[in-house]
Formats: structure tokens, sequence, C-alpha cells
């Protein structure tokens, strides 16, 4: 690795890219109509994540050959993106997780070095970086058609169709966690229509989430609110602090509410923190493991497993897709009792599962504590420009409220092993972290392309 950083760093000296921004501003005065073009399509595409898989993919190939048909301009565009800290320690993450897998062995090895195509996202956004605004809207409006599309379908449950599922397809209740810091910051901040708008979506989505059993983008939707209360409790005025005291814990005991109330998502976290208060009691700590490994379906056999076999391979890691192999190879080696403290009943015999179900365990287990420190050092490194850029721009809160609450939804997930999941908050990532021209930058540079018209819809 310290080769590698080398080499980059030589390559940086001898060759010294241009800043992103006035690589930015040379793509945009290029050839603005294709801008445009590129622009929309990839905020088309950032609304399909909550939509169908089929319509994701075709726009996920259109947005290729969008950028490669103006290569030369997208490569110079990429080139000042590649040097910056966000872009230079995920590579840096990616190139080491890769020597893991090589290191660890295995026949298709070479092939399990590349990364999936969700990696490609920043490449396809960061073009239209200076455009963020309106690729933020892309993920609105996507998180609000599936609210549209999820209230017909349970008006068609309770009709004509009892069993039609309420849910349009597994991972897309991630993208709401977007709608709902969206929502929930009109709601705080805009007027009229708009904050009605906004909170009707926020408090439906929260709403459709608790009612269903997948407690990840739930939960990262509950953290978007505080979120969005916390991150933006200095840019709001005295008045509309105590519209925020009143509306948060509002939005979010309507949330918590109807979930228990349905027998969603909440009603097994309530179980499972009742029962984990008894927990001391020797006499009661196998029932309640237990009960408590079955409401959290079977995620505490999966992590424990998991944690065990970091500590065989604690800096470099194990690689890709070797969860199932070095997991198996541990429960089979351990003694009886071991097995059955651990609870590896379900693990050894549920042969789909393929990770840990928790990015941080499963980052660690294919990158060691490198990888999970490089990827570490992006998010610190990225959100310290985040903030600093907050002041002029308090529309970001929605994109820190997002970020923020996609990261604890990470943590009942492997995102990166996951299409929609992982493609929602890699965009929302790039959004973030990478260094992008201010609306004030981009209005001196003479373009006032900043899409300024939505920072006027949330009255911004």
């Amino acid at each position: 690795m310290p080769i590698v950083l080398g080499v980059l760093g030589a390559i940086g000296v001898i060759f010294p890219p241009r800043s992103l921004e006035a690589e930015l501003e040379e793509y945009e005065r290029a050839d603005p109509t294709r801008t445009d073009v590129l622009a929309w399509s990839v905020a088309a595409w950032l609304a399909s994540l909550s939509l169908l898989r089929a319509l994701e993919a075709v726009l996920f190939a259109w947005l290729i050959v969008v950028v490669l048909f103006r290569f030369r301009a997208s490569l110079r565009v990429l080139r000042a993106a590649f040097w910056t800290p966000p872009f230079l320690l995920v590579f840096a993450y990616l190139v080491w997780t890769a020597i893991a897998t090589l290191a660890y062995g295995r026949e298709n090895m070479w092939e399990l070095t590349i990364p999936e195509r969700r990696f490609l996202i920043p490449l396809l956004l960061v073009p239209v970086l200076h455009r963020w605004r309106l690729l933020l809207l892309g993920l609105i409006a996507g998180g609000a058609l599936e609210v549209a599309i999820m209230m017909v379908r349970a008006a068609l449950r309770s009709s004509v169709w009892p069993e039609l599922s309420t849910n349009l397809v597994d991972g897309t209740q991630w993208t709401l966690v977007v709608l709902v810091a969206a929502g929930t910051f009109a709601m705080f901040v805009a007027r009229g229509r708009v904050r009605m708008v906004g909170g009707i979506l926020a408090g439906l989505a929260l709403v459709f989430q608790g009612a269903l059993t997948q407690r990840a983008p739930f939960v990262g939707s509950l953290a978007a609110v505080v979120a969005v209360a916390v991150i933006g409790w200095r840019f709001f005025s005295r008045r509309t602090r105590l519209v925020v005291g009143f509306g948060a814990p509002l939005l979010l005991g309507l949330a918590v509410g109807v979930s228990a109330l349905s027998g969603g998502v909440a009603t097994k976290g309530l179980t499972a923190i009742r029962e984990s208060s008894v927990v001391w009691d020797p006499h009661r700590a196998p029932t309640v493991y237990q009960q408590l490994n079955e409401y959290s379906s079977q995620r505490i056999e999966l992590w424990r497993w998991t944690a065990h076999a970091i500590g065989d391979a604690p800096v470099l890691g194990h690689g890709r897709k070797a969860w199932r192999t070095e997991v198996d190879r541990l429960i089979d080696a351990a003694p009886a009792e071991v097995r059955a403290e651990r609870g590896a009943t379900v693990v050894r015999w549920a042969r789909e599962i393929g990770y840990s179900h928790n990015t941080i365990l499963d980052v660690l287990f294919e990158s060691g504590f490198v990888g999970a420190g490089l990827l570490l050092a992006t998010v610190i490194l990225g959100l310290r420009g985040a903030l600093r850029r907050l002041r002029e721009e308090p529309i970001a809160v929605i994109l820190l409220a997002a970020f923020f609450g996609l990261c604890l939804a990470a943590q009942f997930e492997f995102v990166f092993a996951r299409s929609i999941q992982g493609a929602t908050l890699i965009s929302v990532a790039v959004l973030t972290l990478v260094p992008r021209p201010s609306a004030a930058q981009w209005e001196r540079s003479g373009l006032g392309r900043s899409d300024a018209w939505i920072s006027k819809l949330f009255a911004v």
C-alpha cells in the first residue's frame, strides 16, 4: 500500500491536474446542452432506484453512453476528481481489498478483485456534480413516486388483492430515507404548500416503513429526522425552532406508534428491548439470547461468528466473497458446546447467507482494520468539507441528514453486496463528501447553472 500511494503521489507531482471546480466549469461551458442531458439522465436514474430494476439497469447503461460520448472532457473531470481525498482513499480501499482477496487464494480470485458495478457510480455522477441539487431532487422524486405506488398497493390489498405486497422491490425503501430527510426539512423551513406536502410525504414514508418489516431503512429514516433537527438547528430562526421542537417528536412518535400497532418493525424492536432488560439473569440468558436472535432475524449469530473470523485476519482481511467459506470453517473447527453457545445452527444451514448483514463487520472481515480505516478517513475528511460548505448551502442539510441515516441503516445490511442499497448510499455519499463548487462560486463564474430554483422551492 505505501508503494501504491508513493506511485500515485509521484504521478500527481509530475502531472498535476487542474482543480475539480475548474474542470467542471470547463465541462459546463464546452457543451451545456449535453451536460444538461447527462444531468437530467442521472437525476432520472436516481429516481429509478425506487422503481423497477430493469429500468434502473437501462438508465445506468444510458449514463455510461452519455459520459463516454464526451470521453476526453469526462476524462479530464474524472482525473481531477481522482486526486481529491475521498476518491484517493476509496481507491486505496479497493486496492487493499483486492490484495486481501488475492492473498486469501481461490480459483476465481482474479475475477473477485474487480469491484462491483456500483463502484462505477462516482464516475457517472462527478461530471455533473455541480448540478447536485437536481440530482438530490431526483432521489426525492423517486421516493415520492414510491410512496404513491405503495398507497395504491395498500388500497388494492385492502380491497381486491389481499396477497399483494405493499413494498415495491426489496431495497427500494432505502431511497425513502432521502425523502424523509427532505420532507422533514421542508416541514421546518418551507412555506405554504411545500411545507404541507413535505410533512405529508415524510409522515407517509415513515408510516409505510414502520408498517413493514425492513428495520434498516426505518431506523435510517428515524435517524434522518433527528439529523435534520440537529444539523439544521443553527440555520433555523427562533420561530422555526419551535416548529422543530414540536414537529420532530410528532413525526417520530407517529412512525413508532403506527409501526407498533400494525405489527411492523417497531413491534420486534420493542419486544427485543423488553427481553434484553433481563439478560443479566444467568438462568435466563440462553433463552433471552435465542429470543433476541429470533427478533433480529438471526443477526446476532451472524455477527458473533463474523467477529470471531475477523480476529483471524484483523489487518489484511479475508477479501471478497470469503465469508461463507471462512465461517463454515470456524463452525466445523469449534467444539460442540461453542457451536451451541454461539447459535451456529442457522448460520451453518442457511446456505444463501453470504455476509453478516452489518457493513462495519463485513468491511472489517473483507479488508481488515486498514480497509475500514481508509473508509472511515474518507467519511471524516468528506464531512469536514461538507460542514464547511453548509454555511453557503443550507439545503445541503438534507444530504447530510440522509447520509447519516443511510450509514445507520447500513449497520443492518452489507451495502456493498446489495444493488439498490449500495447504489443509494454511494450516490448520497458522492453528493455529500466529494468537493464541489458552491452556488456562489458557480454564479461568480457567470454560468448561473446552480439549479437555484430547487433551493427556492425549499425557501432557502
